[in-house]
């Protein structure tokens, strides 16, 4: 099982994470850049004197759902170790190789869903876990880094978040597993998702805020009549 927290994060961990967040995506700098798309305003987080970052989407509460929620893939990833073992061991029928060689399939099957990459998270045996389990191994080290560059002085999480992608920091040895490189690249896949999957916990239009500067018009609900549609594809038809 995993760990099961009702808190999953400090409010260390939090801040933590919101400034690794901004260092890593720099939204600021992406919506004020020349020749960057300006949607039609006024948006609040374009507002004079503000600084746009990923905690103003509520990624961080929405992160800590994520790691809530996950305490039952541990489970499903001991019985998928199971089925790697053996492949047929639920299967109902009472002579099961007998029916795949009748049918030109292979006697020896294989269950390999972690080999063919279509599950979120797997530990360096390739077992699937969950995403607590995959980022407690995580926390000691990274409150480590974050401790040793505060000695250095202020944190620059830009080129901290580079250090991390990139397997470089001292503190967090390469050979360590996970290594760096896959927490990081992880966590920014959270944080895409909470800040593109629209379940995140804040107001419109906080919450559509990189959609708005991306130019996306799809939300949950949408609904269009054909109408509508015929108009798109006029004023698609007129640029082509």
């Amino acid at each position: 099982m995993s760990p099961q927290m009702a808190d999953p994060l400090t409010p260390e961990l939090r801040d933590t994470l919101a400034n690794l967040a901004a260092g890593y995506f720099g939204l600021d700098a992406w919506i004020k850049a020349p020749g960057k798309y300006i949607p039609p305003g006024p948006l609040p987080w374009r507002a004079a004197g503000h600084t746009f970052v990923p905690a103003d989407m509520g990624v961080i509460p929405f992160f800590e759902d994520l790691l809530r929620q996950s305490g039952e893939d541990d489970d499903l990833g001991d019985r998928w170790t199971a089925l790697s073992a053996d492949p047929l061991k639920f299967n109902p029928l009472p002579f099961p190789h007998t029916w795949r060689e009748h049918r030109g399939l292979s006697p020896a099957p294989k269950f390999a869903i972690a080999k063919s990459s279509n599950v979120w998270l797997v530990d360096a045996g390739g077992t699937v876990i969950s995403r607590t389990t995959f980022y407690t191994s995580c926390w000691p080290l990274l409150i480590s880094v974050v401790a040793a560059k505060n000695k250095q002085g202020p944190v620059d999480w830009a080129a901290l978040a580079k250090e991390l992608l990139t397997d470089a920091n001292p503190i967090w040895p390469k050979t360590q597993q996970p290594p760096s490189s896959a927490f990081i690249t992880q966590f920014a896949s959270d944080m895409l998702y909470a800040m593109l999957g629209m379940r995140n916990p804040v107001p419109a239009p906080w919450k559509f805020a990189v959609l708005i500067e991306l130019g996306e018009h799809r939300r949950v609900g949408n609904e269009y009549k054909s109408e509508q549609v015929g108009a798109a594809v006029a004023q698609f038809e007129k640029l082509l």
